[in-house]
């Protein structure tokens, strides 16, 4: 059973509902990321969504899409990394 309070409900273009579990907000080169873990894969997969999170003009938050392959990588490098430095 998981706790509520870390499920994040994206929603698409097209109004499809994707569940996601929150994992951290990253910091990287002065941008804030989310990663987030999709509930609806298998344990296989692992894989993660990283999203930019900004503020728009009302003062909420919102995540945005990002585009820069490198940037993924990067921001998943640095997670992983601080990830690490709380095993320890």
């Amino acid at each position: 059973m998981t706790d509520n309070e870390n499920i994040i409900v994206l929603t698409d273009d097209q109004g499809n509902e994707l569940e996601c579990d929150y994992l951290d907000t990253v910091n990287y080169k002065d941008m804030n990321f989310v990663v987030l873990y999709p509930l609806d894969q298998d344990d296989e997969e692992g894989e993660v969504i990283i999203l930019e999170l900004v503020q728009n003009e009302e003062g909420e938050e919102e995540y945005l899409t990002v585009e820069d392959e490198d940037l993924l990588d990067e921001v998943f490098d640095e997670y992983m990394r601080v990830m690490e430095l709380e095993e320890e």
